[in-house]
């Protein structure tokens, strides 16, 4: 489950990146596919196409529509696998924006995490298992054939469908399996940042043993390897070596999210109308012992507030004839925080709405503070 760009594209629909292709919509998850993914489908075809030559020799130029047509059907399978993920993590009520297709790049973009270690391994285990049936359908179909192109494009369909279901069951992140290893170290240890954890470092082993591959093969079962297999194992290898790394690195920021509160990291702030000279501000926040001040209106609610970094950008000569309005910023619709929120809640409120200082309310909706986001970052960093 993850993701990644050409020149000359269709127009793009806001929001999608150069080199991407919309190719529809289902239950609302929007379907794209990103120009990397032509490598693997051409490579795919050339690779049937010369299967299709040896066997049927006088298909001539037909064997490029058949390589055309099983490329065109392994996609299908791939997007099915993917969509087997999304229609699950849809069902448990966690929302899905899109499925891409990119090279070694695949991958359902679901928002936020599952909430129970059984709906991480429900919406992880589908994936592969929509492929091995895919797989067992397409050899089904194949044996039920006479001899000829359908019976080896089904064939070929099968194998190729239980390597992407094989390989995905593997127990590391960033594949499904890590994901569905996650979910049982989970469930052992109660702590979700423990079994990304797990996951991440089996999915480091997976990589390592990837990278060893080549020559694995020519110790082991005397097979010499080529160049090519050098490059494979070097390319998946270390696909699953950042992806398993990144993770990694996620699980070990969230464990520290907890231990990240608004009520300790909040500064105390002052109130003040906007006709209050910058210094008379200064002057009434070093006697409180504050560090913050917050423009209220006639009415005494909150409306802006001063920044550290705008105060400092006043001469100190001139801030007696400089109101602190004049310096204020808006407080916006996501620049307000709650009192009592910790690490997730602090993490959503400064992805979706970024600015240096947001307002802190307690319970009762009165003004508590000001947390700045440098606080927060030099607690993360502390700890």
């Amino acid at each position: 489950m993850s993701e990644p760009r050409d020149p000359q594209t269709p127009a793009q629909p806001a929001g999608t990146p150069p080199g991407t292709w919309v190719l529809g919509r289902v239950k609302g998850i929007k379907l794209t596919m990103r120009f990397t993914w032509l490598p693997v489908a051409i490579l795919l075809a050339f690779g049937f196409s010369a299967i299709i030559g040896e066997q049927f020799p006088y298909l001539g130029g037909w064997r490029y529509v058949a390589s055309f047509a099983f490329m065109v059907a392994f996609t299908v399978s791939i997007l099915i696998h993917e969509l087997a993920h999304a229609l699950v993590a849809l069902r448990f009520g966690i929302s899905v924006t899109e499925i891409n297709l990119g090279f070694f790049a695949a991958g359902t973009h679901i928002e936020g995490e599952r909430k129970t270690p059984f709906e991480e391994f429900a919406v992880s285990v589908v994936g592969p298992l929509a492929s091995l049936l895919v797989g067992g359908v397409a050899y089904f179909g194949a044996r039920s054939m006479d001899d000829g192109v359908a019976e080896v494009a089904l064939y070929e369909l099968a194998v190729a469908n239980l390597i992407v279901g094989v390989t995905n069951l593997l127990p590391g992140l960033p594949l499904d399996g890590g994901w569905v290893l996650r979910a049982f170290v989970w469930k052992l240890t109660g702590n979700m940042h423990t079994g990304t954890i797990a996951a991440a470092w089996a999915g480091r082993l997976i990589a390592i043993a990837v990278l060893a591959a080549p020559v694995i093969l020519e110790e082991v079962f005397d097979r010499q390897p080529t160049l090519i297999d050098f490059m494979i194992a070097l390319a998946v290898g270390f696909f699953l070596w950042m992806g398993s790394t990144a993770s990694l690195m996620q699980a070990r920021l969230r464990r520290k999210l907890p231990a990240l509160q608004v009520r300790t990291l909040a500064r105390r702030a002052i109130a003040v109308h906007a006709s209050t000279p910058v210094s008379e501000a200064v002057r009434r926040a070093g006697e409180a012992h504050a560090g913050a001040v917050v423009v209220i209106d006639g009415e005494d609610k909150p409306h802006a507030l001063v920044s550290e970094s705008a105060v400092n950008a006043v001469a100190p000569a001139q801030r007696p004839w400089t109101t602190v309005g004049e310096v204020s910023t808006r407080i916006g619709a996501g620049h307000i925080i709650g009192v009592n929120d910790t690490g997730e809640e602090i993490l959503a409120t400064l992805r979706k709405a970024p600015a240096s200082e947001y307002l802190v309310l307690d319970a009762n909706g009165q003004v508590y503070g000001v947390l700045a986001t440098a606080d927060v970052e030099r607690a993360f960093r502390t700890r």
